[in-house]
Formats: structure tokens, sequence, C-alpha cells
């Protein structure tokens, strides 16, 4: 079977910002025959990707929520609203607007959405201040030097596991909400695992949540690994890419592909830093995930291109 291999529309976004048709036009000018529609697609550029889409210039491999953005809203906004919130009047503005993507992942001829699931409450201070303190104060490449940041990350760790694991009723009610529509247009959502340190799902209390979809969610949600972002938390030790994979794997639905140094900057064209993608590509299933290539808006033509050849390279 062949492999989907689509590029994020957020890489082309800001040259085009109310042109989906010429978008659409240039990814496939790189050689991709999919993209995936980003979450900074507004409104204005809806008739030009239809359009495109009409005449076969691309497909669509899947949506990144919210997609397109609300009429009132502009830019990147994937968090515009959480799930993991206690707050009534968001909730019921994420699942409206939730609702509206999946309404155009259909349209459009998807049948999956990547989407940004919240992130841990606080008071007064962020919950990972402290960690991220420490690594803007020492590099990545020093944590292992650090006197402070193994104390500094175990306080972390068993915060925010036991924080997560409280605020997942409220994404799971969320998800509720929306799986009528999930079903009735054979959509599926994939949670993406974040490059925040306090953003859910937490990496280590992400099968908590896959095993409570597992019973009442199954078939309509699942996960979405990003490799840069499993990158960025295997440096900060709290969780290495391949043991994330693994308790992802069983759910997995997606993926999103850059590159990341180790000094953390990620979405870097495929082969322009230190992922170890001949590991993780052994969990690479083409017959059920798709793969999306998101990249910096800094990364040249050139480098877009090179990062397709790159993924088929690397595919089963």
């Amino acid at each position: 079977m062949k492999p989907v291999i689509a590029l994020s529309t957020s890489y082309l976004q800001n040259d085009f910002p109310n042109d989906g048709y010429s978008m659409l036009q240039e990814a496939a000018n790189l050689g991709y025959e999919y993209v995936e529609l980003g979450y900074s697609t507004e409104l204005t550029s809806v008739e030009g990707i239809m359009k495109a889409l009409g005449e076969g210039i691309v497909k669509v491999s899947s949506l990144h929520n919210f997609c397109p953005l609300p009429a009132f809203a502009s830019g990147s906004l994937p968090n515009l609203f959480s799930p993991a919130t206690r707050s009534k009047m968001e909730s019921s503005q994420w699942v409206r607007h939730t609702k509206n993507t999946i309404e155009f992942a259909a349209s459009v001829g998807a049948d999956r959405f990547v989407s940004h699931m919240g992130a841990l409450s606080f008071f007064f201070f962020p919950q990972d201040a402290a960690l991220r303190s420490e690594i803007d104060s020492s590099g990545y490449e020093n944590l292992k030097d650090s006197k402070k940041y193994p104390n500094i990350l175990a306080s972390f760790k068993s915060k925010a596991t036991r924080l997560s694991k409280r605020q997942y009723p409220n994404i799971l009610k969320n998800l509720k909400e929306i799986s009528p529509l999930l079903k009735e247009k054979g959509i599926r959502l994939g949670m993406e695992n974040r490059d925040g340190f306090a953003e859910l799902p937490f990496d280590l209390t992400f099968e908590d949540i896959l095993s409570e979809i597992e019973k009442e969610l199954a078939g309509l949600v699942g996960s979405w690994h990003d490799v840069g972002h499993s990158k960025i938390k295997e440096l900060a030790g709290i969780r290495t890419q391949v043991e994330l994979a693994e308790k992802l794997a069983p759910s997995l639905i997606g993926w999103h592909i850059h590159d990341c140094t180790n000094q953390g900057k990620d979405h870097r064209a495929v082969g322009d830093g230190d992922i170890d993608f001949k590991t993780l590509s052994k969990f690479f299933d083409v017959e059920k995930h798709v793969f999306v290539v998101e990249l910096s808006k800094r990364v040249s033509r050139q480098g877009a291109a090179d990062s397709l050849k790159r993924v088929q390279d690397m595919m089963p």
C-alpha cells in the first residue's frame, strides 16, 4: 500500500494568507500529493482550497483543529479553546469549533484530524516554570551537569502526573460531546503529544487517558505522534521517544514529521537535526497512519522537497 505523506499547510500559510488555491498548488509543485490543512487556515482561503481540490491538484490527508479558524480569529491558534477546561463556556466553544473542523474534514474528503488537548491548570505559577527556567539557563545539552535539575525534574513529573489525571475527565467529557458527529461523518480525532511540558496529554500518563478512551470511544479517538515534540521531551528527561512510541502504537492514527536538534530546535527539514528516524520508523504503519511533514516557515523550499524524499525513504 502506498503511504500517505502530506505537507502541513502551516508551512505555506504566511506566503498565501488569502489564496488557498495557490497555496495548494505550491504544495503540489514541491512534490506533495497530499496536504494537511493547518490550524492557521482562514475562512478567506476556503474557496480557493475547494477549487484546488476540485481540480485534483492535491488531496487532503487530515486537518489540524481548529480548521478553518473562526471568523473572529486569525493567526496560529490551535489552543484557542481547551477541552481540558472546567469552564462550561469554554467547553461549549471547544465543542462548537471542533465540530466545525469535523464538518470541514468531511467536505474535503479527510477521515481524521489532529487536535491539541489543553494544558495543566494552575492558580499562580505555571507548573513547569522551574523546569523551563533551568533548561533556559543551562541548555538541553548541559542538563546532565546541573546539580539542581534532577530534583526539579522529579518534582515536576510527580505534580504533572497527579494533576493530569485530575483533568482527563474534563477532556473525556468534551470528547463524548463530539463523538456522535465523529461517528456520523466517519472522522477520527488524534490527540497530539505536545512540546510544552505542561500541555496535555502529559507524556507519562498518555496511556491513562487512552485506556479510558478505549472503553468508550475506541475507533473514534486515537493518538498522534509528533516526533519533534517527543525529541524535546526526551532531551528534558521526561520520556524517551521510543517509550512514547511504544505506548501510543496501538492507538496511533498519524505522525507529524520534522527534525529536531539536540539543542531543542524543532520543525527543521528532515535530515537537518538529530532525531533517530531509523528507530522511530519501525513504528510506522502505512495502512493505518498518515505522515505529515510539518515544517517551520524558515525552511527553504528545497528543504521541504527534500524532506518528502527522506520520509519516502523511511517507509517500510
